[in-house]
C-alpha cells in the first residue's frame, strides 16, 4: 500500500488564499444559479419549483459574496459560525462554504434526473452529481492531508499482479463459462437501450431492481467490442484483476509486504474468484468496494490520513450502485469504527471530524438514487425480498422439516459459514467444492486461530466483521450457501491466508533466524501453487464438465451460436414449449438479435402460425416435439435437417432449414 507523506508544497498563506470564503461564496452560487437555470428550463412544470427556489438562493448569496469580496471580509454573523466549523474540521473557511453548498448539488442532480428512464436535463444532472462529490471531497481536503506516494517497485508488482490476473481472467470469455446465461444477456439486453437511447438516468433502478450504473458501463463495453459476450464479460475480468492488485496494497498495508503477496496471488488464480470474474453481472464490484473502502478505513484510522476517509466515502457511496450486498457495507464500516473506539477512545475522538466528512461525502454520492427510493420503496426491498428467509420460505421449510423458526436460523448460518471451507456453493456457482478447497481451507482456518492470540487487534477486526456481515447476509436468504452472495467475502478470505501463511512464516523464521529469506520465499512458492491449483481446478476439471445454466441454457447458447451469424430478417418458428421460448432466455435474442422469431407455443397442428414471409425459413424443435417436426415437415416439404448434441450426446434440438420455391 502506497506510504504516507506530509505536502510541503501548500503554507498557509497560500491554502488561505486559494480558499477565500468570500470569492467561494461567489463561485458556487454562480454555479448553482446557471444549472437551476438550465435545469428549469428542461424539466416539466412539477418539477420547476425546486430550481426556482435554488435561483432564488443563488442570486442572494451571490451579491452576499460581490458584497463580502468588496469589504474583503464576511459579515460577522455569517464568518464567526464558518470559522468555528473550519477550526472544528480542521480546514479553511472557503472550503467550509464549498462543503455546505455540496448537498444543493446533490439536489439539483435528482431534479435534473427525474424518476424515469430518460432524464430530464441529462448534462445538468452528471454535472451538478460530479460537482457536489468534487466540492465535498475538496472540502475536506486540508493543507496537512497526508498524501500517497507509492515507490516504484510496489507498483511494479500491483502492476504484475493486475496483468497476471487480468490475462487469466480475460481469456478465452466467449465460452467460458460455457454458457451466457439468461440473467446476463438480461443485463445486457437492458444495457443496450442506452445505446438506442432507451434511457440514460444512471440515479434509478432497472433490470432486476439493480441501479443502473453497471448497465451504463457495460452499454459502453457493448459500443467497444458489439453486441457479444466477450463484451459482457470483460468489464467483470477488468474488476476483478484491480481487485487482486487492490488486495496486494491493501495487505501490505495492514499485514506486511509479504502478506499481500501471498493474498494477492492466492486470489488470483481462486476458483470461486474467477468464475464471478468471468460473468457479466454487478456481483463482482462487492469485492472490489469491499476491499477499497475497508482498506481506506483502516489507513485513515492508521495513519490519520484525511484524504484515506474521503476516499473511503466515494468509495462507500459509489458501492450502493451495484449489488445489494454492497449496502452491508455502511453497517461493515459502522461497526468496524465503534469497536476501534471502544479500545481507543482518545483517538476515535479526534477522528470524528473524519468520520463526519466520510459520512457526508458518502451522502452527496448516494443523495440522488436514495431520493428514488423514498418515491419508490419497493425497488430498494426488491433484492432483499426476493431471496429473503423471512417469509413464504420460512413457512415452507416449517412445514416441510418442521423444527422451530430459531432452528431453521441457526441451519441456515451453519450453512452459510461452511460455505467459506466445508460445504459446496450453490446457485449460480456449482463445482462441488466450498469458496476454499481443502489446503486454503486449512490454511483459512489457521489464520483464523491466528487472530485470536490478539483479539484486541484491529486488523483483525475488520476481518471479522467482513467475513461475518457476508456469512449473515447468505444465512438470510435462501439457497444457502448461494455463491453468488459471497463475492464480497472473497478478498477477505484471500487476506486472512496471506496473513495465515506469513504469521506461520515468522513463527519459523523465530526457530531457523539465519533461514528467514529462504521460508519467504517458501512462503510466496507456496501461495504460488496453492492459486495454479485452484486455477487448474477451474480451468481443467470444473470448466469441462460443468453445466453452467443448465440444459435450457446450453440450447439457448448453441443456437445463437448458430443463429448470430445469419442475415437480418431471417425467419425462425421456435418449437419448445412448455420448457422454453426463443426469447424466455434471453441469451437469444442478445446474441441473435436480428432474427425475425415466432414463437409455437402449442402443439403443430392446433397452433395459429403465420405464414412465412420471406423465401427462406427456420424451424427449431426442442426434443419431445416428434409429431410437430412431422406435422411442419408435412406443410413444407423438401427442406434440410440437423441435430445438435451435447458433448455427451444428448439432443439440444433439431433445425429445420426451408428454402421456398
Amino acid at each position: 500500500m502506497p506510504e504516507i507523506v506530509e505536502n510541503p508544497s501548500r503554507t498557509e498563506d497560500q491554502a488561505d488564499t486559494s480558499t477565500n470564503p468570500a470569492l467561494m461564496l461567489v463561485l458556487c452560487s454562480v454555479a448553482i444559479l446557471v444549472l437551476s437555470q438550465v435545469i428549469r428550463a428542461d424539466v416539466p412544470q412539477e418539477w420547476k419549483l425546486a430550481p426556482f427556489v435554488t435561483t432564488i438562493i443563488a442570486i442572494i448569496l451571490f451579491l452576499l459574496g460581490a458584497w463580502s469580496l468588496e469589504r474583503k471580509t464576511l459579515p460577522n454573523w455569517l464568518d464567526k459560525p464558518i470559522q468555528a466549523g473550519a477550526r472544528w474540521m480542521g480546514i479553511q473557511p472557503g472550503q467550509f462554504i464549498s462543503l455546505c453548498f455540496s448537498p444543493v448539488f446533490s439536489v439539483l442532480t435528482c431534479v435534473a434526473a427525474g424518476f424515469q428512464y430518460k432524464m430530464h436535463s441529462p448534462a445538468a444532472a452528471i454535472i451538478s452529481w460530479l460537482l457536489g462529490i468534487g466540492l465535498v471531497v475538496y472540502s475536506g481536503w486540508n493543507k496537512s492531508t497526508p498524501l500517497f506516494k507509492m515507490s516504484r517497485g510496489v507498483l511494479l508488482v500491483a502492476a504484475g499482479l493486475f496483468a497476471g490476473a487480468l490475462a487469466l481472467r480475460a481469456f478465452n470469455t466467449a465460452t467460458i463459462p460455457i454458457v451466457l446465461s439468461g440473467d446476463e444477456a438480461s443485463s445486457g439486453l437492458f444495457s443496450t437501450k442506452f445505446i438506442t437511447g432507451e434511457l440514460n438516468n444512471l440515479f434509478i433502478t432497472g433490470w432486476f431492481s439493480f441501479p443502473m450504473l453497471n448497465n451504463f458501463l457495460q452499454s459502453l463495453s457493448i459500443r467497444i467490442f458489439g453486441q457479444t459476450t466477450q463484451a459482457l464479460r470483460l468489464l467483470a475480468a477488468l474488476c476483478g484483476a484491480l481487485t487482486v492488485a487492490l488486495v496486494y496494497l491493501i495487505g501490505r498495508e495492514m499485514f506486511g509486504n509479504l502478506a499481500g503477496g501471498v493474498a494477492a496471488i492466492f486470489l488470483a488464480g481462486m476458483h470461486f474468484h474467477n468464475h464471478f470474474s468471468r460473468i457479466g453481472l454487478n456481483n463482482i464490484w462487492d469485492g472490489l468496494f469491499f476491499t477499497f473502502v475497508l482498506g481506506c478505513v483502516w489507513i485513515g484510522w492508521k495513519k490519520n490520513s484525511r484524504i484515506a476517509w474521503l476516499l473511503a466515502g466515494v468509495g462507500l457511496g459509489l458501492a450502493q450502485y451495484f449489488y445489494a450486498t454492497g449496502r452491508l457495507l455502511v453497517g461493515v464500516v459502522g461497526l468496524w469504527v465503534l469497536l476501534a473506539g471502544i479500545f481507543d477512545w482518545k483517538k476515535f475522538k479526534k477522528t470524528i471530524p473524519d468520520l463526519v466528512l466520510m459520512a457526508l461525502v458518502t451522502l452527496i454520492v448516494i443523495l440522488p438514487v436514495t431520493f428514488f427510493f423514498v418515491k419508490h420503496p419497493n425497488e430498494f426491498m426488491a433484492p432483499m425480498n426476493r431471496v429473503t428467509i423471512f417469509g413464504e420460505w420460512m413457512e415452507t421449510s416449517l412445514a416441510e422439516y418442521g423444527g422451530s423458526k430459531l432452528l431453521v436460523i441457526l441451519d441456515q448460518v451453519k450453512l452459510s459459514i461452511s460455505g467459506y471451507f466445508d460445504e459446496p456453493t450453490r446457485a449460480w456457482y456449482t463445482p462441488g467444492v466450498p469458496l476454499l478447497r481443502a489446503i486454503p481451507g486449512a490454511v483459512f482456518l489457521l489464520g483464523l486461530a491466528l487472530t485470536l492470540l490478539h483479539p484486541k487487534d484491529e486488523r483483525h477486526h475488520l476481518l471479522w466483521i467482513w467475513l461475518g456481515a457476508i456469512a449473515m447476509a447468505v444465512a438470510s436468504s435462501e439457497s444457502a450457501p448461494a455463491a453468488q452472495r459471497y463475492v464480497a467475502a472473497a478478498p477477505a478470505l484471500a487476506l486472512m491466508i496471506g496473513f495465515s501463511l506469513s504469521q506461520l512464516g515468522s513463527i519459523f523464521s523465530k526457530w531457523i533466524p539465519k533461514g528467514t529469506q529462504a521460508i519467504q520465499v517458501s512462503i510466496i512458492i507456496i501461495s504460488l501453487l496453492l492459486g495454479a491449483d485452484d486455477a487448474r481446478f477451474y480451468y481443467l476439471k470444473y470448466t469441462p464438465n460443468s453445466d453452467f445454466s443448465g440444459f435450457n441454457g446450453m440450447v439457448a447458447q448453441t443456437l445463437a451460436n448458430k443463429l448470430k451469424n445469419e442475415p437480418a430478417g431471417t425467419e425462425l418458428y421456435f418449437s419448445g414449449f412448455p420448457m422454453m421460448g426463443y426469447d424466455s432466455i434471453s441469451s437469444l435474442p442478445y446474441l441473435a438479435p436480428q432474427m425475425n422469431y415466432v414463437n409455437v407455443g402449442s402443439p403443430w397442428e392446433e397452433a395459429e402460425i403465420p405464414e412465412p414471409q420471406g423465401k427462406r425459413v427456420l424451424f427449431v424443435f426442442l426434443p419431445n416435439h416428434e409429431s410437430d417436426r412431422a406435422a411442419m415437415e408435412l406443410a413444407y416439404p423438401g427442406g434440410t435437417w440437423t441435430e445438435e448434441r451435447t458433448s455427451k450426446g444428448e439432443t439440444l434440438y433439431w433445425m429445420y432449414d426451408f428454402t421456398q420455391d
